[in-house]
């Protein structure tokens, strides 16, 4: 296969200063929590970077590294982040950066202070920021005296030798994302009537000595990437036009590439845009921003989009492309698009589950749809000594990852699919409002199942006589799951469907429509049902709707019922459905919800069944996996699969 566009701009090459850059694709820093407990770098932290820059990025940045002991041992240490404000630190580094450049790669470090962001573990030790104004849901920071301001700054231009000692190609000072130099240059943080604040040019001073320090100690030739947040996108923050006016003083400065993203860490929307969020939505702040400046200018945002940041370039809204998350998906996304290959390629379904979700957990990085990301330093699968017959029942993610890595082994799969499709719930997923973009990864998924030889059948269930005649030496069970239909009166009328059903396709609904049970499955088939004109309430058991989901999906979820206008019942019960509606009961009361035309329940799933009895003796192997072992994610049952079609 060949690109549908030469993607001549995306991979033609870009200098600066003392920097060549072969294309145009940047990996951004990206916290992904697998240094040492003090942060010293590890030989699992340099095979996850050394796996972006053999797989064709140009530039790999590396993560958030603390430029001050503060910071680092009073709130992030123990907790896999990593550190530059010592030069102990240096020969760690220079293990990962002699690693990326044997991979074909250059490689920056990202200089950054958490300021009133840090988390606070220990109330005599409160965060530092510009100004006692907390993050939103933190800690009430001290501010900065004008002494500890002077050390911050030496410690950002001590940070920077470090790294240029290390054998870093650049340096990146993170200016954005509400952290500690966005906070002295926001009015939203900085209140300070000194000369560190006040007007713009009092808010702008410590990034600007900031970017002098950096330049006393890195000398001229060496590069200095500046990010900031060109749009804060919480009220009373810095815009985009605002931004385009301070560009220039960065540059005079001494940074000689500028990084545009936006938001600040507490804005997820905007600087982890999750499924829904529009693709490339930075490139117009990029564009204001090089408009005023005339030196190169990066943009990142939902990027991975080969066409689309081919367009950015060609259009000279941006000059380089920074796609994090896309590499985490797929570590091979560069070389594959330059090759023509890109029918291969993982996409990246912004699902935040196993990066962003994983920090947020505190657990280091991995991804839904590739679970071995974090994991690039653990031995790879051999090929298999004995190839066997392996038989799958079941094709959603569990059952499709399984039947891949089991073919990739050397083993002859064949899958069975009782439905005519492949995708099992993850199909059903991708069609609400906002998560097509699960949608590619199934594409590729079952693109790959071909290339690997594996053998799908659709349209019907493996059975044992199916088995009989085989004679596998392998079965994998991943039949998925089912509608749990909760014990309750009326639950058999003719009104009653599952929402498994209505987003199939099997059945349709009347206008006026009761969904029971505000789970995420709930609320997405409440919100499909309003795109459509249906008038839909919601009855949930629980305080809130949809508690389970994280928080950076759940927001535009929510956001999404409010816009439909669907009506929301919590901490109601549904205790009887009748014909003509439903009894509820909330604050030990009941209540007749009448005109419903149609019940639709979403109260949870149950395996399909527990492993077949019959299935047992008819082969040497048997395993269950995904949800026919227990409802779960799609990362967990994506995961179960691919451990275990490594395993047999």
């Amino acid at each position: 296969m060949t690109n549908l566009l030469p993607l001549r701009r995306l991979f033609s090459p870009l200098r600066i200063k003392s920097l060549t850059l072969k294309n145009r694709i940047v990996m951004p820093p990206m916290t992904t929590l697998l240094a040492g407990s003090s942060g010293e770098i590890t030989d699992r932290l340099i095979a996850f970077y050394a796996a972006r820059a053999q797989g064709g990025a140009a530039l790999i940045t590396v993560e958030t590294a603390e430029v001050h002991p503060y910071t680092h041992n009073v709130a992030l240490g123990d907790r896999g982040f990593t550190a530059i404000y010592d030069d102990r630190f240096i020969p760690g580094f220079r293990r990962l950066t002699d690693r990326l450049h044997a991979a074909g790669a250059k490689a920056s470090l990202q200089l950054h202070h958490a300021g009133g962001a840090m988390l606070m573990l220990d109330p005599a030790h409160p965060p530092l920021a510009p100004s006692a104004i907390p993050c939103p849901g933190g800690a009430v920071p001290r501010a900065l005296t004008i002494a500890e301001i002077e050390e911050i700054v030496e410690a950002f231009g001590a940070a920077a030798r470090r790294a240029r000692e290390a054998g870093f190609d650049a340096v990146d000072i993170h200016g954005g994302h509400g952290y500690l130099i966005a906070q002295f240059l926001s009015a939203y943080f900085n209140r300070r009537t000194d000369r560190y604040g006040g007007d713009l040019t009092g808010r702008v001073r410590f990034a600007v000595e900031v970017l002098h320090a950096v330049r006393r100690n890195v000398g001229d030739d060496f590069p200095v990437i500046f990010r900031f947040s060109a749009d804060e996108r919480v009220p009373g923050g810095r815009t985009t036009a605002e931004s385009a006016i301070i560009a220039p003083l960065f540059a005079e400065a001494g940074a000689d590439c500028l990084s545009i993203t936006t938001g600040m860490h507490f804005t997820f929307l905007y600087t982890v845009a999750p499924m829904g969020m529009p693709q490339g939505l930075n490139v117009e702040s990029a564009a204001a921003v090089k408009a005023a400046v005339d030196i190169p200018v990066m943009v990142v945002g939902k990027l991975n989009d080969p066409l689309l940041a081919e367009s950015v370039l060609v259009a000279g809204k941006a000059d380089l492309i920074a796609v994090g998350r896309g590499l985490i998906a797929d570590p091979e996304l560069p070389n594959k698009l330059q090759h023509g290959q890109s029918e291969d390629i993982r996409w990246c379904i912004a699902c935040n589950q196993g990066c962003f979700g994983g920090l947020l957990a505190g657990l280091p990085f991995t991804c839904l749809v590739n679970p071995d990301a974090g994991r690039e330093s653990e031995p790879r699968p051999k090929p298999a000594v004995r190839p066997k017959r392996v038989l799958v029942a079941g094709g959603g993610p569990a059952g499709m990852e399984a039947a891949r890595s089991a073919a990739l082994r050397g083993h002859t799969v064949v899958l069975y699919e009782r439905d005519q499709q492949l995708g099992g719930q993850f199909f059903l997923a991708s069609i609400p409002p906002r998560k097509q973009e699960i949608t590619p990864y199934l594409r590729y998924i079952e693109r790959q199942l071909g290339k690997v030889g594996v053998e799908v059948v659709l349209g019907q269930a493996l059975t044992p006589a199916v088995i009989e005649a085989v004679k596998p030496d392998v079965i994998i069970v991943a039949t998925g799951s089912e509608p749990l239909i909760p014990d309750v009166p009326g639950m058999d009328g003719a009104q009653v469907v599952t929402a498994h059903d209505v987003l199939a396709g099997k059945v349709w609904t009347g206008q006026r429509v009761l969904v029971v049970g505000g789970g995420q499955v709930g609320c997405e088939t409440a919100e499909f049902l309003a795109r459509y004109g249906k008038q839909v309430t919601i009855v949930e058991m629980r305080a809130d709707i949809a508690p389970e989901v994280p928080m950076v999906p759940r927001a535009p979820l929510v956001h999404g019922l409010a816009q439909a206008d669907i009506q929301l019942m919590t901490s109601t019960k549904v205790v009887e459905i009748k014909a003509d509606g439903v009894v509820v009961e909330r604050d030990e009361k009941r209540e007749a919800v009448r005109d419903i035309d149609t019940v639709v329940l979403a109260t949870g799933a149950r395996p399909v069944h527990p492993i077949p009895d019959a299935m047992q003796p008819l082969a040497p192997e048997v395993y269950l996996i995904g949800d026919a072992r227990s409802p779960g994610s799609a990362m967990d049952a994506i995961a179960a699969g691919t451990e275990i079609g490594r395993r047999v």
